[in-house]
């Protein structure tokens, strides 16, 4: 019988004394490998969604100075220009003109019309339809509250604003509009500044153009827009198309809006899986100590006996050694089976949160199957080291000794 053999023998015969040892490193095993995976396949998609985000692709084109004699207008042509250059995926722009807003429910506050960008989609919370974007002409979405006044009133309403009309240098004069609110937005967003309303491109073109004393016609072309955004095709791309816009003669930055990565639940997960491969390491080394020292006592005659018909000392060192690797296999495979189950329970409750629901993708959330060989592998090696001292000890007994009491 060869000594493999010998071993899986010995390890189902002595199944009952070994289920302690097993049931503790498959727990342990388990739950390692779920916190691992659902940690590191969150980390994967924030990644993911933060590399190729529009933020973290978009470079931030503000119109210069206007006491600056090299000072570049952002027109229609420069949007063009920008727009042809390599690894743009697409430019959006921004205009702005500001308003007063005063009826029988708000008192009066001061909003900012601006152009819907899609890359800097603002949190809708009420709306008069599903798709509020792209709006249509003459549809405003305001923030929900503004100065202390609560928009809700507004809402699917046509409201009358006033907006100011060039007269001469330094003056203007009081212009009436209507327009229909309809959505409102999480005030708190305020990425395009506070007191922001979005409105239809014309709207606000034409209301820009009136207050700068230009025809609307001709405002694009001669005063243009006050910021353009540059979309690169991929993150990558960022820094070449930045030099690029730079040398154009136009201020670009990147824009960095997404905050965080990844969310601070995850990150927990992310820090007890990693004390929790050291508290496996040290329960398995505890656990196979323990177990290899009490069944080598429990079977010291038995050892005798290999010894007494010709077993040398290396080859009762191995068998033992080969027990408990098996030993080892077995919680480990049995670990990884429960890991899973655990793995797909802990997913099903974080996509259950809104906070955390677009991190974790995948019914079965294990780590790659590099790192889960690699942590299997460790373990089953952790558990024949915790071994090795008790069955050395087993092994170099005397076959006169061993089968006396030990």
């Amino acid at each position: 019988m060869s000594l493999l053999r010998l071993a899986l023998s010995n390890v189902i015969a002595l199944r009952r004394r070994l289920y302690g040892l097993v049931t503790l490193v498959a727990v342990a095993t388990a739950v390692c490998l779920a916190s691992m995976g659902i940690a590191d396949r969150a980390q994967g998609a924030a990644d993911t969604g933060v590399k190729e985000s529009y933020a973290n692709r978009s470079i931030k084109v503000d119109q210069s100075d206007d006491d600056r004699p090299d000072a570049k207008p952002l027109t229609e042509r420069a949007e063009q220009q920008l727009r042809a250059l390599p690894g743009v995926q697409a430019v959006q722009h921004r205009a702005q003109a500001s308003f007063g807003l005063k009826d029988d429910h708000v008192d009066g506050v001061l909003l900012y019309a601006t152009t819907y960008r899609a890359s800097m989609v603002p949190p809708v919370t009420d709306s008069v339809r599903k798709a509020v974007f792209p709006l249509h002409a003459g549809e405003v979405v305001l923030p929900a509250t503004s100065q202390g006044e609560s928009m809700k009133p507004e809402l699917g309403k046509k409201v009358t604003v006033e907006t100011t009309r060039y007269i001469a240098q330094g003056q203007g004069t009081g212009a009436s509009d209507t327009v229909r609110v309809v959505g409102l937005y999480d005030p708190t967003w305020q990425l395009d500044g506070p007191d922001v309303a979005y409105a239809d491109d014309a709207t606000v073109v034409r209301w820009a153009a009136a207050k700068a004393g230009v025809p609307e016609k001709s405002y694009l072309s001669s005063v243009g827009y006050d910021q353009l955004t540059v979309v690169a095709a991929s993150s990558g791309k960022v820094a070449d198309v930045q030099h690029r816009v730079q040398q154009l003669g136009y201020p670009a930055t990147t824009l960095q809006q997404e905050l965080s990565a990844l969310p601070t639940v995850l990150e927990l997960i992310r820090s007890v899986g990693k004390v929790l491969v050291v508290v496996l390491g040290l329960l398995s080394f505890a656990g196979a100590v323990t177990v290899t020292g009490a069944l080598a006592r429990q079977r010291v005659r038995e050892i005798g006996i290999l010894k007494a018909v010709g077993f040398r000392t290396r080859s009762v060192l191995s068998l033992l050694i080969v027990e408990m690797a098996l030993t080892g296999v077995v919680s480990a495979v049995l670990g990884t089976a429960l890991g899973a189950v655990l793995s797909g329970a802990g997913a099903a409750l974080l996509r259950g949160q809104a906070d955390t629901a677009a991190y974790v993708e995948g019914a079965v959330l294990l780590p790659g199957p590099g790192m889960t060989l690699l942590l299997l592998g460790a373990l089953i090696l952790v558990v024949v080291a915790g071994a090795l001292l008790p069955a050395r000890r087993a092994a170099v007994l005397p076959p006169t000794d061993a089968m006396k009491d030990w």
